[in-house]
């Protein structure tokens, strides 16, 4: 059994326009001003931390936005909602379904780590029904870093299933060099994907164990987990 910890946004599904239009709506309403996520690098990190990057590129204090931070988060869920469809299928990247069908049929414990909300992540599971391939999800709200993230994951995979997961026993799975690193710290198996924010070349720069176009390939992708990876591809 091995640990898989896969990303959500532009790894899994792709809701860039809605974050984006939720983005500008928050920053309209709250501080006045016309401001998109994707102005910022907003790959692999938490809605918090693009909060205050996207803040100070406007010119917006730090202080202000943290005084408001829950209240931030609590509206951006709410218009993120009311801007998501009822049925959102379409959002889900190529390959994605038969990757993690794959993986449903092995012993492998499937999780989400995502610098999203819970609010938001809820929304999008159910609107694009991925939700019953995962056991649980570790939000950006509980660990201030990407790394953080990782070790309360595997923490709570230990307790579940009472083996210790340790190495390339842990296999992390996102499209950005945030997640490359958080896995490299850990010694976990990295999988990059190159469907987000971070170019290919970025990626296989920062050393993955595995680099992948997208995840149409999720047959390599099943046969380098089941393998426990070793080069790049």
């Amino acid at each position: 059994m091995k640990l898989i910890i896969f990303d959500l946004d532009q790894t899994l599904v792709d809701f860039i326009s809605v974050h984006d239009e939720a983005t500008q709506e928050l920053f309209s309403r709250f501080f006045g001003v016309d401001a998109k996520l994707t102005e910022i690098d907003f790959a692999g990190r938490s809605l918090a931390d693009n909060f205050l990057e996207l803040a100070k590129l406007k010119g917006i204090s730090e202080a202000e936005v943290s005084k408001n931070s829950r209240v931030l988060v609590e509206s951006y869920e709410m218009i993120f909602g009311q801007k998501l469809n009822k049925e959102a299928s379409d959002h889900v990247l190529p390959g994605v379904r038969k990757l993690l069908e794959g993986l449903s049929k092995t012993d492998n414990f499937v999780v989400l780590y995502t610098g999203d909300s819970a609010g938001i992540v809820d929304r999008v599971l159910k609107t694009t029904g991925l939700g019953k391939y995962f056991r649980f999800a570790v939000y950006g709200t509980e660990a201030p870093t990407r790394v953080g993230m990782v070790r309360l994951a595997v923490g709570r995979a230990e307790s579940i299933t009472g083996k210790k997961f340790s190495d390339k026993d842990v296999i992390i799975i996102g499209d950005s060099l945030r997640d490359v690193n958080s896995g490299k710290q850990l010694g976990a198996m990295t999988i990059a994907v190159a469907t987000g924010f971070h170019s290919p070349e970025k990626l296989l720069a920062s050393k993955p164990d595995y680099l992948f176009k997208n995840l149409k390939s999720y047959r390599k992708v099943l046969q380098a987990i089941a393998e426990s990876g070793k080069g790049l591809t």
